[in-house]
């Protein structure tokens, strides 16, 4: 199992996970287009990577 130390990698990634599966099921289950709903929400799993990556690794 990997540990995950950085908080904002770690939601990022459980936030991605969890969004894509939710996705999956109510893309199978409710209908295609109710699943498109959670589309636009992507860039803020993106953006918590980001602000990760800023925090693991400052600029000099």
């Amino acid at each position: 199992m990997i540990r995950i130390k950085n908080r904002y990698f770690r939601i990022a990634a459980i936030g991605l996970v969890l969004h894509i599966l939710l996705q999956a099921v109510l893309f199978f289950v409710v209908d295609p287009y109710f699943a498109s709903i959670l589309s636009p929400l992507y860039p803020i799993w993106f953006i918590l990577f980001i602000v990760g990556w800023r925090k693991e690794h400052p600029r000099r």
